[in-house]
């Protein structure tokens, strides 16, 4: 759960590696390295992949964590779990704040490949904040 932003940053800086990308190619990257951590059932990365989870309470992050593992184990149910994560394309936006300041944010479209052989499209809300794209 801890090692979440690193491994989001790891993914990033391969990223920045190979080649120069731009802020919607770091927040689909971001996205799918949650995801991923989802299908290997590790319900916690996802809450502490969230915008400003360290502002929400315990009980309500045990709670989140619990709607995830039932989210996975009704795509268990219906399609046999999830075989593998896509990452297919993201749009980033800016927002103005009533501050003044803007927010970056972006929908990352992912692509869930169940194991009985259908896919499901996905929109991923996410937020950049101090270099990391969060979970929104």
């Amino acid at each position: 759960m801890k090692h979440l932003p690193i491994i989001v940053i790891m993914c990033l800086v391969t990223i920045a590696c190979s080649k120069e990308v731009n802020q919607e190619e770091y927040a689909l990257q971001a996205a799918k390295a949650y995801y991923d951590q989802l299908v290997q059932g590790n319900y916690d990365a996802m809450v502490e992949g969230t915008w400003r989870n360290d502002s929400l309470p315990q009980d309500y992050k045990e709670q989140l964590s619990l709607n995830i593992q039932q989210y996975l184990e009704n795509i268990q149910k219906e399609h046999k779990g999830i075989n593998h994560v896509e990452a297919l394309r993201a749009k980033c936006d800016t927002l103005k704040t009533a501050n003044d300041s803007s927010i970056v944010t972006a929908e990352a479209f992912l692509a869930l490949c169940f194991n009985d052989s259908t896919r499901e499209e996905i929109v991923v809300p996410m937020v950049h904040n101090a270099d990391i794209w969060y979970l929104r």
